[in-house]
């Protein structure tokens, strides 16, 4: 059994306690103070908010900056070895409220992670400087405030785009939050994301672009390991990415805010029994936003977290919102392959590719390149995972496509859980039979071998 991981929380913490704790932390973060090995850089945030959020939104930002490091640092292991028990000493402004919400915090990061994580709180120090700082209407003579509405993330991927296009096409202004990682492609794909909905309504949207990041090599008590040793899953990512836009929303005064993904990596059926819990992401799961902004609400905050998409296949998704107002080339310049950056090209073997390529071809778009053609010739990668991301894409979507309803409840008993979170399992279930229709069309279209793979499975 793997020994639990300690990490504190250095930023923020007072001397005395940060003294009796580092002895035995595994990891010290810091993104304020000298020596920090974390970068956390909010300056575009800051110039579009004009207001202070709340000490507990502000809380909740530094939690999340604390937890996306500590899931980096903190590598899994294999097999049985893959959840992690995770030790986490935070500095915060309210300790009586995170203690007695902590419950509720650790259901939201196990929702997402299967991990089990002990968290403690002690009191922040009152001369910390802020990690996020005001500079828009409330800050400096002659800057005014952002006509905004609603706040939306900005991956630079499909779904995020397509959330992006809907609200302008619907007249909303919204300010865009995008977090910046270290990988330059995925940069890149933000940055024309951002152009290509800025054309849509010229002067419509705000952008603000959070980086956050590692910082090796720095003169902090713990640096970060190399790329090659940090943890990939990034199973957190996504609670950082919900604490941004609450914060975000905060500073500009909406109560919309909206985390964009489509029906079937939202509700992220098991494709197999042996991709169960964090196996799967779960990254805008229902249960996890309905948590979350159940949370947000017992803190007094008004921004609720939206996913518009819940009911629509990524392929519908291209269809219906995106194809009316881009060009294949402007959709397509967007990026969805777990390997992204770290290739020259999508790998076509991980399931966001496969999703991906099945759902373009599905919406009628021209097929894209990739480092290998999994469905046009699956037999010469038998034996390797991406062959096996394949067999269980193929046999999901022969029991949606053949399986009466109460079938699929017993082979999907989650789906039960999904009127609990304000959810139509019926609706739901709709939805996937349409997703698995859009697998059968396109391998019987285009990759016929993969369509005979189908066959046998029947």
């Amino acid at each position: 059994m793997r020994p639990m991981a300690r990490v504190i929380v250095e930023t923020g913490m007072p001397p005395d306690i940060l003294e009796g704790a580092r002895p035995s932390a595994d990891w010290c973060v810091q993104w304020l103070d000298d020596g920090c090995n974390v970068m956390a850089d909010l300056e575009q945030l800051q110039a579009a908010v004009y207001t202070q959020p709340p000490e507990l939104t502000r809380d909740m930002l530094d939690i999340a900056l604390a937890l996306y490091t500590a899931d980096i640092v903190v590598p899994r292991g294999r097999n049985e070895a893959w959840t992690r028990d995770l030790s986490l000493l935070a500095p915060v402004r309210r300790p009586d409220f995170w203690e007695q919400n902590l419950p509720a915090l650790l259901a939201i990061l196990h929702g997402l992670t299967r991990d089990n994580f002990h968290i403690d709180f002690c009191p922040r120090r009152k001369d910390c400087p802020e990690l996020l700082r005001p500079v828009g209407a409330g800050g400096p003579a002659g800057t005014r405030r952002p006509n905004v509405d609603c706040v939306c993330s900005l991956s630079g991927g499909i779904d995020s785009l397509a959330g992006g296009a809907m609200l302008l096409r619907a007249d909303r202004r919204p300010l865009f939050v995008s977090h910046r990682s270290g990988n330059p492609h995925v940069r890149e794909r933000q940055t024309v994301a951002e152009k290509t909905l800025d054309a849509i309504r010229p002067d419509a949207a705000v952008f603000a672009n959070l980086v956050v990041q590692p910082r090796p090599g720095s003169g902090a008590d713990c640096s970060f390991p190399v790329p090659g040793e940090r943890e990939t899953s990034r199973r957190l990512r996504s609670f950082l990415f919900m604490a941004m836009l609450t914060a975000a929303a905060a500073g500009v005064d909406v109560e919309e805010a909206y985390l964009c993904d489509n029906g079937i990596l939202t509700i992220a059926l098991p494709m197999s029994p042996g991709r169960v819990g964090s196996l799967s992401t779960r990254s805008t799961h229902p249960s996890v936003m309905a948590a979350f902004n159940a949370l947000t609400r017992a803190a007094g905050m008004k921004t609720i977290i939206l996913n518009p998409f819940i009911y629509r296949t990524k392929a519908e998704i291209i269809s219906d919102i995106l194809r009316p107002v881009l060009t294949p080339d402007q959709i397509q310049a967007t990026t969805s392959c777990w390997m992204s950056g770290r290739r020259s090209r999508p790998c076509g073997g991980c399931i966001p590719c496969l999703l991906r390529r099945i759902s373009m071809l599905a919406a009628g778009l021209p097929d894209e390149a990739y480092e290998i053609d999994l469905p046009a010739d699956p037999e010469v990668y038998r034996g390797t995972e991406a062959y096996d991301n394949l067999i269980d894409l193929l046999t999901q979507a022969v029991r949606l496509s053949s399986g009466a309803d109460e079938q699929l409840l017993v082979q999907w008993p989650q789906l039960l859980d999904l009127a609990s979170s304000g959810v139509s399992v019926e609706d739901a279930l709709a939805m996937y039979r349409r997703y698995a229709e859009e697998v059968v069309r396109v391998m019987r279209e285009h990759f016929p071998a993969s369509a005979l793979l189908m066959e046998r499975i029947c």
